[in-house]
């Protein structure tokens, strides 16, 4: 019997000549197709599909995590219907930031390939970011980029911080408890320094204006020796307006040298990158800001045991060159009892002169040490006087401050007291 191999239109291709149910031929058949070796056609493949695919975003759940030990991450990503074996590398691994867990909601940026060596269609992934991040980690990435390559990142355009602010210009929003924070161990460290509020939103449509605002009165205002940045931890989205390029524009067109301590140590924005100095949290930025007086007065310490040891020494000093004129001293017994009364009075003159000067030396250091009490703000509470606030911790400096039956706190020495205003009384 012959079979004709029919094309498409009802056209007959060419005639194979064979007998139904006869022996197999003995001959190797002819191809049409040139053969292909496994490798060759894995390679052909993963070039198809790298070029058919660009770099993608794929939201799925970790499964089958394991890290070898190049540091090489591979897993799974699945969902309900389906599953992909995914290769995470140790380069793009160690800047993730955060370690992937079994079970963990991600999306990843992936390149689609195929394994040559096994033949397995996998994920290549550039970078991991926690479900529902991607494309707003995305858009980081494009603006640090962008700004990097103006030149707001450079170390070279950085300012030093003043070694001792008198006034800090703080950056924040009045309800933010990072205020507290940053209030709380300003005045433990730097009692003496005056803190100056620049109020602003720091989340949500209105932050990012507000901040730029914020940057540019104080430096307009001048009053400042440092501006303090900061706000409390929180997600990539609650945190996103410390990443817009005005914030960072402001941050790196200032002329008052900026500390940023915004989320938590984990937390890195772009304005981080700008800023002279970052710290991990708020309050490690006030500790970086302000020196404490503790080690101020250590300081102190330190200078007026150097100065005793430069008087002693110029003493003995004095003194070896009178031992030198004493030795060298040959004459008669009158003339050398003359000389030993001109260095007894050396001797008294140089003591009398010591002491002076150590007196001297040390009324300045108490008058250091009266000036540093007087700058504790707890000293006046333990004469007697009270700190009023309002119910909202702002000070209450005037009687147009706490009007009749408004609640007042009054800060003793040893203690608040709640108080209610029961009338005003101006002066006359």
């Amino acid at each position: 019997m012959r079979i004709a191999k029919v094309l498409k239109h009802g056209k007959v291709s060419r005639m194979v000549s064979s007998t139904l149910f006869d022996d197999p031929p003995t001959t190797p058949p002819a191809f049409e197709a040139p053969v292909m070796s496994v490798s060759d056609l894995n390679a052909a493949v993963r070039s198809q599909l790298e070029r058919r695919f660009p770099v993608l975003w794929v939201e799925g759940e970790i499964a089958q995590l394991t890290v070898a030990s190049s540091g090489h991450m591979y897993f799974s990503l699945k969902d309900a219907g389906a599953q992909v074996r995914c290769a995470l590398f140790r380069t793009r691994a160690v800047r993730l930031g955060w370690q992937p867990r079994q079970g963990d909601k991600v999306r990843a940026r992936v390149q689609v390939t195929l394994y040559e060596a096994r033949g397995e269609f996998q994920l290549t992934v550039e970078t991991l970011v926690k479900g529902g991040l991607g494309a707003l980690y995305e858009r980081f990435l494009s603006l640090k980029t962008e700004l990097e390559a103006a030149g707001l990142f450079d170390a070279a355009r950085k300012q030093a911080l003043p070694a001792f602010p008198r006034t800090i210009g703080i950056i924040t929003s009045p309800q933010a408890a990072a205020l507290h924070d940053v209030m709380t161990t300003l005045t433990r460290r730097a009692p003496y320094a005056r803190l100056i509020l620049y109020p602003t939103l720091v989340q949500g449509t209105e932050a990012t204006a507000q901040i730029v605002q914020a940057i540019h009165a104080a430096n307009h205002h001048g009053q400042a020796d440092v501006l303090l940045l900061c706000r409390g931890g929180g997600s990539l989205e609650d945190l996103w307006s410390f990443n817009e390029a005005a914030v960072v524009r402001a941050i790196a067109d200032s002329r008052l040298p900026i500390i940023t301590g915004v989320g938590h140590e984990t937390d890195t924005t772009l304005a981080d990158l700008a800023a002279d100095v970052r710290a991990p949290t708020p309050t490690a930025a006030a500790e970086l800001i302000a020196p404490d007086k503790t080690r101020l007065l250590s300081l102190v310490e330190g200078q007026q045991r150097h100065l005793q040891q430069l008087v002693l020494r110029r003493i003995d000093d004095a003194g070896m060159k009178l031992d030198g004129y004493a030795a060298r001293l040959r004459s008669p017994a009158a003339l050398l009892e003359r000389q030993q009364d001109r260095l007894h009075q050396y001797q008294t003159r140089l003591k009398l002169w010591s002491q002076r000067a150590l007196e001297r030396e040390q009324r300045r250091l108490s008058e250091f040490k009266l000036r540093l009490q007087a700058l504790d703000p707890n000293q006046p509470l333990k004469r007697g006087y009270a700190l009023i606030t309002d119910t909202q911790g702002h000070l209450v400096d005037s009687i147009t401050k706490a009007p009749p039956t408004s609640q007042v706190q009054l800060r003793l020495a040893d203690g608040q007291l709640q108080a209610r205003i029961e009338s005003v009384l101006p002066d006359a």
